[in-house]
């Protein structure tokens, strides 16, 4: 399925500008019909499969104790 830019900010809780700027820069792979961009949900998958960060590599003043 294709998602629209709105669509993607919504998934990812981010501003509509800010998915438009991933979408720019190439971060967020899309295609482009007509003057419309769109997403495909399998890239919005790996795009944020390569933003995961794993616990035990973050830096270690970076951690939080509650």
């Amino acid at each position: 399925m294709l998602l629209t830019i709105k669509e993607v900010a919504a998934r990812l809780r981010i501003s509509i500008s800010l998915a438009y700027r991933l979408v720019a820069r190439g971060e967020i792979p899309c295609y482009e019909i007509a003057s419309c961009k769109r997403v495909a949900e399998s890239d919005l998958d790996k795009y944020l499969e390569l933003q995961r960060i794993e616990s035990n590599r973050l830096p270690q003043n970076t951690r939080k104790h509650f």
